[in-house]
């Protein structure tokens, strides 16, 4: 007997097409339907949401200013849905040398709104996935066990109350800001919330304790302080702070309450002037014709305990003509959502130290078993933001150096009155004693430095060329969609290989403790001795979001950390490379060290020189077998139906040979590249934002001088800098890992025969013979190329030395 299945029955042709036919439209009308009914659900849902909301909502609510305990809740409830990450935040890709201009902003502004691509996002939580691997030495003891600076600090236990760091609160009126003249404040000590940090009571732990994390959102007029330290000289107490304003910038009605609440930090990158009122320590704000000297350009009042001296802060930067060098319509949007300004990212300022005080600063005589016995008072002046011109309220060397160009618009007396006295600054809302802790050299490589002549003021420079990285063991990406754990082993291979380059000391700010605090780069000043400085780094970035989403990324903690390395080490150093751990720099003609380089720099007047930055691809010969670490998950992949795999790069090579698989060849890197980094003159460049010089000497100097010197008046792009000659002197590798969602599809991606879903992510090179086929004999397509000069002199090298170090 014969049984027949269904699909084994033989059809004729025309039956079989009209079936399949029917069977299409039928599938294709069910489809339709099903969409439509999820539309019609969807428009359902959505009036009934907007019909409660109106329902609920108070007519006054949208004119009301949130209430300070509201703010702090709507800021609690973002952080915990966007936390940070550690890709690098991309500008805008016709990013000047400088960052980019206003009128490049302005033309980009409505698109720059309307260019939501994914509405719906949502990030995961903080440290998604975040593993980091550990790596240990063969046959020694375990380096990375999650090492600590405890043994160099004694950590204070019990700090009297007079000296615990505290935040003053003062309630915010903003109903007064649009009253001309600016009413007095009429504040009293019982006015103020106190909040107080005790976990602060180390000056060695000082970056690793301050409370970035546990900021006083109630007060938005209190600086987000990262960092703070004496400058070498012991002349002024260093400030390194961040724009609150920009870590929520998204249009949902929390975020709209947030931004209205940060207003205030904005007003902080503008100057006030003040004029002294008798003799009890008592200010009004004033013109800068009656405003003294010491206070003719200031935003904090800085007082000095227990001495009780008054001095007053100085920007590192004028923010202001910075901005007017930049052809910025507005220093600031009154919405808030000024992200594209990237040099009001970081808040840098400075507080005088008093004449009698500044030996005693310097030498660190004031720190006694790592605590300090000097604090100082930061009261902020509090005026609202000038949302006109940036040159509305010039500063006079700087409005004298512009003739008759100015659009001042802004009348000191008008809008501040003719006798606005501030508050005593016991009432003022404050940040109160910030610890005077020892200059950086003295805290973190105390070898005093080298004299000549017996001058003290002539001090030959500690270093020539150093790193400043922002690293971690392990990280997440952009909304914490990927975990990267491998930062152990590129660290190790990375600063083996620039040290071979001429790089002479490395300065990790480490960022392992925002994720884990399991593992750390603690342990790479035992492995390079003398070469390596540690810092720990744990605070967050506040916004771990991409840029095409409605509240885009804030790299916040990595800003922070860049100055902090750049203001504490850079006077002790000539050259500052700004390289993340898996950028490569490789010198290529006749170059085997970028000492030979900066030499040639130095003889052309360069200070500022560029890399290229496209993302290269691992090759496949160089990774783990796929096929051992392959998965079928949706979860894990990230696409439903999609083979994903573990990417590995194999333990006999290392990661720079196997990421030698660039998309353009040397010098073939087009202008529209998505990035660029920089090794720049540490006492040239006076402001760094990642990939960019935002503020320069040049860019600092009054037009007139600026005309004289260059003879134009257009600063951008800086006539101290350029790019790189890829051929003949230099290049950069980004060796940016792959994550196991990117490789979802890869067989599809890469083969000739796949329909592609996404770009290949594995590196199938092109061959050298001038071939003209675009696929090798496998069927994988070629996709990028090979630097002989890496794979035939760099790489071995470093391979040798891991192998003599015993790593590899």
């Amino acid at each position: 007997m014969v049984i027949t299945t269904a699909s084994s029955m033989k059809r004729p042709k025309t039956i079989v097409g009209t079936t399949r036919v029917k069977l299409r439209t039928q599938r294709f009308i069910g489809v339709i339907l099903i969409v439509g009914a999820v539309y019609l659900w969807f428009l359902h849902d959505l009036a009934i949401q907007v019909q409660q909301k109106q329902a609920n909502k108070d007519p006054s609510e949208l004119k009301e200013f949130p209430s300070s305990d509201t703010v702090s809740q709507l800021v609690h409830n973002t952080r915990e849905t966007q936390k940070e990450q550690r890709v690098v935040d991309y500008p805008p890709t016709n990013a000047t040398q400088n960052g980019p201009t206003n009128s490049q902003n302005q033309q980009k502004e409505s698109k720059h709104r309307k260019r939501i691509m994914r509405p719906n996002f949502r990030p995961n939580p903080h440290g998604h996935m975040v593993e980091p691997q550990i790596l240990l030495p063969n046959g020694s003891k375990e380096l990375f066990s999650g090492a600590t600076n405890i043994g160099k600090s004694r950590v204070q236990k019990n700090i009297p109350e007079d000296q615990i760091l505290t935040a003053y609160l003062e309630p915010i009126d903003t109903s007064t800001w649009d009253i001309k003249p600016l009413p007095v404040r009429n504040v009293q000590p019982e006015d103020l919330t106190v909040t107080r940090y005790p976990k602060l009571n180390s000056c060695f732990k000082l970056p690793e304790q301050w409370p970035v994390d546990d900021y006083p959102d109630d007060d938005p007029f209190l600086p987000w302080i990262h960092d703070v330290f004496p400058t070498e000289d012991g002349k002024y107490i260093q400030f390194v702070a961040q724009n609150k304003q920009r870590c929520h910038t998204g249009t949902t009605e929390e975020e709209e309450a947030i931004l209205e609440h940060t207003m205030p930090q904005m007003a902080l990158f503008q100057h006030v002037a003040l004029k002294k009122v008798g003799d009890d320590s008592r200010y009004r704000l004033s013109s800068h014709e009656d405003a003294d000297l010491e206070s003719i350009s200031t935003r904090f009042i800085c007082k000095f305990k227990p001495s009780g001296d008054i001095t007053f802060s100085e920007f590192n930067n004028d923010y202001e003509w910075v901005s007017v060098r930049k052809g910025q319509r507005t220093m600031f949007q009154k919405d808030g959502r000024n992200n594209r300004q990237i040099h009001t990212s970081q808040l840098l300022f400075k507080c005088p130290v008093p004449d009698h005080l500044v030996d005693t600063v310097r030498t660190g005589a004031s720190v006694i078993d790592d605590w300090a016995t000097i604090f100082v008072d930061l009261i902020p002046v509090r005026t609202p933001p000038r949302f006109g011109p940036p040159d509305e309220f010039l500063v006079p060397k700087y409005s004298a150096s512009m003739g008759g160009a100015l659009r001042q618009s802004f009348d000191p007396h008008a809008e501040w009155g003719e006798y606005h006295i501030l508050p005593p600054l016991e009432y003022s809302g404050r940040w109160a004693n910030i610890p005077i802790c020892k200059p950086s050299l003295l805290t973190y490589e105390p070898t005093t430095l080298k004299k000549t002549n017996n001058n003290d003021d002539d001090k030959v420079k500690k270093h020539h060329l150093v790193s400043c990285l922002w690293a971690s063991t392990g990280y997440a990406t952009r909304g914490n969609r990927y975990a990267i754990n491998d930062g152990q082993r590129r660290m190790l291979e990375w600063i083996t290989f620039n040290k071979m380059l001429g790089f002479d000391h490395f300065y990790i700010f480490d960022n392992t403790g925002a994720f884990s605090n399991e593992s750390s780069l603690q342990p790479f000043e035992d492995i390079f001795p003398g070469d390596v400085t540690v810092i720990n780094w744990p605070s967050r970035v506040c916004n771990n979001n991409p840029n095409n989403v409605d509240s885009v990324g804030e790299r916040s903690s990595q800003y922070a950390a860049e100055s902090s390395c750049r203001l504490r080490f850079g006077p002790h150093t000539n050259w500052i490379g700004q390289f993340d751990i898996d950028e490569y720099l490789v010198p290529m003609g006749n170059y085997t060290s970028v000492l030979q380089l900066l030499e040639k720099l130095d003889q052309e007047g360069k200070k500022i020189i560029s890399f290229a930055s496209w993302r290269a691809w691992p090759r496949r010969t160089h990774i783990n077998n796929p096929d051992d670490t392959t998965f079928n998950d949706k979860e894990l992949c990230s696409r439903r139906s999609q083979e994903c795999f573990e990417l590995s790069v194999r333990d006999d090579t290392t990661l720079m040979e196997a990421y030698n698989c660039d998309r353009q060849q040397p010098g073939k890197k087009t202008s529209t590249m998505p990035a660029e980094k920089q090794i720049y003159r540490a006492s040239y460049v006076q402001q760094h934002f990642i990939h960019y010089s935002t503020v320069t000497e040049t860019s600092n100097m009054p037009l007139d001088e600026y005309k004289k010197v260059y003879n134009r008046a257009r600063p951008f792009p800086d006539p101290q800098s350029r790019f790189i000659d890829e051929v003949n002197e230099g290049l950069m590798l980004h060796a940016k890992a792959i994550a196991r969602q990117d490789t979802a599809g890869w067989k599809r991606n890469c083969h000739k025969d796949g329909s592609p879903i996404d770009q290949c992510r594995i590196g199938f090179p092109w061959p050298e013979d001038g071939s003209n086929r675009t696929y090798n004999e496998d069927g994988w397509n070629y996709n990028c190329y090979v630097n002989p000069r890496i794979d035939n002199y760099w790489a071995p090298l470093l391979k040798n030395k891991l192998k003599e170090m015993g790593f590899l």
